[in-house]
């Protein structure tokens, strides 16, 4: 009898345990901030610090949100619940929050069971940001969660399924300052839909299924993201009541046709127009001469009007556009001439045929040009143009016959790309080059150069005197013929020098004398020695590999063994022996050699065995092998002059001795 009275109570006091320890929440606790996120709860744990302030239930398995005991902490003024399974709010549950501010249910189950019945969210007069995203969202629905919140400034109710905005969607959020509604599938945006929100300042409609921008008439914004759409036409609204407050206009990747009118907004900084379809015309309208005449279709600036300030000039404050992507063939000097403020400018992956900045001032606080992969065959810079310009990147264009001072009146200049061109460099000051050869010496403010792949021939002494170059790259130029001072002048500033892929069978120029150089690469060529380095240097990095190298020897090489941090050898007739110095650095670990394992060498004519795998002993045996063979031939090849001179004097003698015989 005790026995059955024991046991209920023994399953009893288990029972208990397990409540207490599935009650005790391991959740981390900073201050008045309670972090529970990550812990696969699949109901609100219900012993919590009444007077926290902060409540993380991110990514658990929470699928109701009940009044009790959520009400029970009434000091709750940020609750995150995004990322679970939430498919029911019970009515009114968070009105029992006086404080909430901040509330986040992202990545949920909203739009299912009833979690929008009975009002929704219900009246949240207290909260200021609010993030709906990831809900599976419909139009329709919105209204009906929102409710009333006239506090709130930021909402997100991005990643969604909503198609339409009425002029009811956002009726009960008057204060509304940041509103974002990317990767929904919105076709259709109602007249007035945000004329409910006077202080609307930042809204994100990237990523929907909008065609058409007409009658743009939110003065009040200044941010506005309406990229990976499907636009064809961005237009403003004919009157405006206001100026426009727009500074950052984000139109990339949609499908525009033409350059938008853009001149109703004088405070715009920032333009991206990139990856779109808007192509100009290749010449200027009739009855207009040269570049800088208007085309059609850049309409946004009016002609030059020398009365007026040019800081009053529509988009005179821009300091960045992106017009990359596109088929643009002509830059009429009308649009750049009033761009007074820009900085970067991508026109990169055009149909550009020619480039002109000639006038004086033109451009005059661009920092960064991008006019790479075009077809450029022309390029006109005044001596007073660009005068802040530090980046211009021309790679992959068709320029060739430049005029021979092009880039020595850019004062500012600090890097230069020019790979994939025809540019050919002229030798040092005063020394007349071949026709349509571009000067690169005395350009003081010049710091990296890009000349890979240009069909160079021949680089003239002197081509950079007066330069002081840290970063120079001369490869795929095969054939280059590299004359003796070429790199005359970088002694003191080269940092970085690549002549990969040149065909170089001799160097010419004098590496140890380079004191600054930390990375060299003169792979693929058809080197088979190096100067010597008998001095330490700062060399840190250098690729020797596709070479004719087999031997390293220490008399060259000993002057890097302090700084050489990494070499490439891969791709040489490397001999297994003579190369202690190599061997040295591979055992001592004291160079990165790359994928040692792979560096194959020779044991004279023999197979190729694995450079790591050669010990020191082995080329000794090697050796000894070689000695006892020499001597062995020798002592052989002895012999048998000695067996000869016997037998002669055997056969002479026994001639003799017959002839005696007869006689």
């Amino acid at each position: 009898m005790s026995h059955q009275i024991l046991l209920p109570l023994a399953v009893l006091t288990i029972g208990l345990a397990a409540s207490q320890h599935q009650d005790k929440v391991p959740c981390k606790m900073v201050d008045k901030e309670v972090l529970c996120q990550g812990l696969g709860l699949l109901q609100f744990p219900s012993v919590l610090p009444l007077d926290m302030e902060a409540l993380d239930l991110s990514g658990n398995q929470l699928r109701s949100i009940l009044a009790s005991p959520l009400g029970f902490y009434t000091a709750l003024r940020h609750l995150d619940l995004s990322t679970n399974e939430i498919s029911f709010l019970q009515p009114g549950v968070f009105q029992a929050l006086p404080h909430l501010e901040h509330l986040n249910l992202a990545h949920n189950r909203l739009a299912a069971g009833t979690a929008l019945s009975a009002g929704g969210l219900g009246p949240l007069p207290h909260l200021i940001s609010l993030d709906l995203s990831g809900n599976s969202l419909y139009s329709g629905l919105v209204e009906r969660l929102l409710g009333e919140a006239p506090r709130l400034r930021t909402l997100s109710l991005a990643e969604n399924s909503l198609t339409r905005l009425t002029r009811h969607t956002f009726l009960g959020t008057p204060a509304l300052e940041r509103l974002d509604l990317h990767s929904n599938v919105l076709m259709d945006i109602e007249d007035g839909a945000f004329e409910a929100l006077p202080r609307l300042a930042h809204l994100n409609l990237s990523r929907n299924s909008l065609t058409c921008i007409s009658d743009f008439s939110l003065q009040q914004l200044r941010v506005l993201d309406l990229s990976c759409n499907s636009i064809e036409a961005f237009q403003t609204a004919p009157e405006a009541q206001a100026e426009y407050q727009l500074s950052w206009l984000d139109l990339h990747e949609n499908k525009l046709l033409h350059f938008p009118d853009l001149a109703t907004f004088p405070r715009l900084i920032y333009l991206n127009m990139s990856n779109n379809l808007i192509r100009l015309p290749s010449g200027p309208p009739q009855g207009s001469k040269g570049i800088h005449a208007p085309s059609e279709g850049w309409s946004a600036l009016p002609l030059s009007n020398p009365s007026r300030n040019a800081s009053t000039y529509p988009l005179s404050q821009l300091l960045n556009v992106d017009l990359s992507y596109n088929e643009i063939e002509l830059v009429p000097g009308s649009f750049l001439e009033r761009l007074t403020s820009l900085r970067f400018l991508n026109l990169s992956r055009n149909c550009l045929q020619a480039f002109e900045a000639r006038h004086s001032g033109s451009l005059p606080c661009l920092v960064l040009l991008d006019l790479s992969h075009n077809a450029l065959e022309a390029l006109e810079l005044g001596p007073r143009a660009l005068g802040s310009l530090r980046t211009l990147l021309l790679q992959d264009n068709a320029l060739q016959d430049l005029p021979p001072y092009t880039f020595a009146s850019l004062a500012s200049l600090q890097r230069l790309n020019l790979q994939g061109n025809r540019v050919s460099p002229c030798g040092g000051p005063g020394k007349h080059g071949p026709s349509g050869c571009v000067a690169f010496s005395g350009i003081s403010s010049l710091r990296i150069l890009n000349l890979v792949d240009n069909e160079m021939e021949t680089l003239r002494a002197g081509a950079f005197l007066h330069t002081p170059l840290t970063e120079l790259d001369l490869s795929a130029n095969p054939g280059l013929d590299v004359a003796t001072g070429a790199l005359a002048g970088l002694e003191a500033s080269l940092e970085v020098l690549a002549l990969q892929g040149n065909g170089l069978a001799v160097l010419q120029v004098d590496l140890p004398c380079f004191s600054c150089l930390r990375q060299l690469n003169l792979a693929e060529n058809r080197l088979s020695h190096l100067p010597a380095w008998t001095q330490a240097v700062s060399l840190e990095v250098l690729d020797l590999r596709n070479n004719s190298f087999s031997l390293l020897p220490g008399s060259a090489m000993g002057g890097l063994e302090t700084s050489l941090r990494r070499l490439y050898l891969q791709g040489n007739p490397l001999s297994c022996c003579g190369n202690g110095w190599l061997a040295a650095q591979l055992h001592q670990g004291r160079v990165d050699v790359d994928d040692t394992q792979d560096l194959i060498c020779r044991f004279g004519s023999q197979e190729e065995v694995s450079l790591s795998q050669v010990r020191p002993e082995d080329c000794e045996k090697g050796g000894l092998k070689n000695v006892n063979l020499i001597i062995i031939l020798t002592f052989t090849l002895v012999s048998a002059i000695l067996l000869t001179t016997l037998a002669t004097c055997c056969c002479v003698r026994r001639q003799k001795f017959s002839q005696q015989y007869k006689a």
